[in-house]
This record gives C-alpha cells, sequence and structure tokens, in this order.
C-alpha cells in the first residue's frame, strides 16, 4: 500500500471515530424529532417498600439521627446528601442517636445498569430483608412493560456506513440506572415496644414480604445460594420501619456520569417525603 493510501486511511478512521462519538447527539436530535421518550433524560423513583405514614412532632422536637453507609460495589456517598435534605426542611441534626425523636438509617444496596422501564425493581425484588427493620412490613411492586425503542438510521456506502450505521443504532438504544436503597426509620415512643426482626444468615437471604432468596448480579443474573433466617424478638422505645427505594434514571445511551445526577436529585426528595412533616 502506498504511503497516500496508509494516510487515507488514518484519516478515514478518524472520520469514523469521530462520526461514532457524534451519534448519540445525533440519535438523541432524531429523537426529539420523532417525540421518542427516550431521547430527553428521564428519572423517577419506586418504592419497593413504601415508607410509613407518621405523626408529625412538635416542632420544638424535630430532631433526626442521620447515619449512612455503602454497603454495594460502587462508589457512592449519600451522607452529606441526606443530612442536607432533612435539614432544609427544618429538621434538626443531633450527633447522639440517643436524643433523637427519629433515626434514620440508609444503606446503598446496589447502583448499576438495570432493565429499561424496570425501575430497577428486578433487582430489588430479589434482594433479602432490609437489615435491622422490623418483620411484617408489606411490599409493592409496579412492574411496567420493558420497551426497546431504537430511532432508525441508516447509512449508505461500504464498511465506513455499516459502522456508522451501527453506531447510530447503539446510541439509540435506551439505558437505565438504578440506585437502591434501604432505610430503617426509627420513630421514638415513650414506652418501650416489643417487635420482631428477621435475622439474615446467608448471603441472599428471604425477607419477610418473601421476595426472592437470589443475590443479583451487576449484570442483572441471579446466582442462587442457600438461606437460613430466624425471626427475634426485641423491646425498645424506638420501632424501626424499614424502606426500600429505587431511583432510576434513563435515555438513549446514557452513561453512568449522566444518570448519577439525576438519581441523587430524587433521593435528597424523597427524604422529605420519609421524614413527617
Amino acid at each position: 500500500m502506498s504511503r497516500r493510501g496508509v494516510v487515507s486511511g488514518f484519516v478515514l478512521a478518524g472520520v469514523v471515530l469521530a462520526g461514532l462519538q457524534g451519534c448519540t447527539a445525533v440519535s438523541r436530535g432524531m429523537g426529539k424529532i420523532t417525540a421518542n421518550k427516550y431521547a430527553d433524560a428521564r428519572s423517577g423513583t419506586v418504592w419497593v417498600v413504601p415508607p410509613p405514614q407518621l405523626e408529625p412532632p412538635a416542632l420544638d422536637n424535630k430532631t433526626v439521627y442521620i447515619s449512612y453507609r455503602n454497603i454495594s460495589d460502587a462508589d457512592v456517598d449519600l451522607s452529606q446528601l441526606l443530612r442536607d435534605a432533612a435539614s432544609n426542611q427544618g429538621w434538626q441534626l443531633v450527633p447522639d442517636p440517643q436524643e433523637a425523636k427519629y433515626r434514620l438509617r440508609a444503606s446503598t444496596r446496589f447502583f448499576g445498569e438495570v432493565d429499561p422501564e424496570s425501575g430497577g425493581q428486578n433487582v430489588a425484588r430479589a434482594m433479602g430483608a432490609i437489615t435491622g427493620a422490623a418483620v411484617g412490613v408489606g411490599t409493592y411492586a409496579l412492574v411496567s412493560d420493558m420497551t426497546d425503542n431504537w430511532a432508525a438510521g441508516a447509512v449508505a456506502g461500504g464498511a465506513v456506513g455499516g459502522l456508522a450505521g451501527l453506531g447510530v443504532a447503539n446510541a439509540s438504544k435506551p439505558r437505565e440506572w438504578a440506585l437502591i436503597v434501604d432505610f430503617v426509620l426509627e420513630e421514638y415512643n415513650q414506652e418501650p415496644v416489643e417487635f420482631t426482626l428477621l435475622s439474615d444468615n446467608s448471603t441472599a437471604g428471604t425477607s419477610s414480604a418473601g421476595l426472592g432468596n437470589a443475590r443479583m448480579g451487576d449484570s442483572g443474573s441471579n446466582t442462587t445460594s442457600n438461606s437460613r433466617t430466624a425471626e427475634i424478638t426485641q423491646t425498645s422505645n424506638y420501632y424501626p420501619h424499614g424502606v426500600r427505594l429505587s431511583a432510576w434514571a434513563n435515555q438513549m445511551n446514557m452513561k453512568e456520569g449522566e444518570a448519577m445526577p439525576l438519581i441523587r436529585g430524587r433521593v435528597e426528595r424523597v427524604v422529605q417525603q420519609m421524614l413527617p412533616q
């Protein structure tokens, strides 16, 4: 091959790569013209286990202790977000859990890509019990039909056109990300109350509402495992309500960095819904 041919090949490859990198923008633009719902970023929340309806405390007793841990494989820190969300709603944050009217303990369980239109429920339903929550909490899940809405794009002309067409098709495919967070919302009572906890001694476990006994991987595949659970009775002035939230975001060819700001905004808003007003 001549030097001119080699140079032309490199130039052609560069044009193809630049075109593929712009496929996402092109696909989203085409989607807006054709009213494709995935052209613009969307986000939402699903209460897999909904928060309880609690009586709001008196203004002079609006105190909350907030703790956070991340037990997922993702690098997610919601500690400051949770504190700011409560503080912005007029709650006084206290450093001593024994001085709080309410205690909100949050655990990030999962962050990753999920099936489009699933809202992360396929992952959330496969998780075990909400650690530290009382047994007997009901669950619900509103499952939507999965969609795979592609914006058609055909580019004529040999191998280069084929690659560009493939790039547009891939960029047109909706991608969805979900963050699953377990909350234990504890309410102080003057008189001690007795309740039952579900102790999970397995790597997967079965929740008190009979949710599955398999651990979900990042790819959404199931790996089954044995589970041993036992109920234990405790007495405390704080009654632990279990809450499981899935916050999601989707768009054509959405990247992780595009999804997380939307999801964090959703989590911040739901804190206002969990704490009684």
